[in-house]
């Protein structure tokens, strides 16, 4: 026998597992976002310098590196 009907059981197992990662995108993005901006603004200004005394080449934000 169980608590709740099946039909609900169905349901009520999605809107779990939506909630459980809506709360975890909030709670570990939003401390998170910071920090990973940083990084990738730092990644973009590495990566138009060369270290071998080359030009620089400019990199677009969004750009993907080869």
């Amino acid at each position: 026998m169980y608590t709740l009907p099946v039909d609900t059981m169905v349901w009520l197992g999605t809107v779990i597992v939506i909630v459980a990662m809506v709360l975890g995108f909030i709670v570990s993005g939003a401390p998170a976002a910071g920090p990973m901006a940083a990084m990738l603004a730092r990644e973009v200004c590495d990566k138009g310098t060369d270290r071998s005394g080359a030009a620089p080449v400019p990199v677009a934000v969004g750009a993907v590196a080869e």
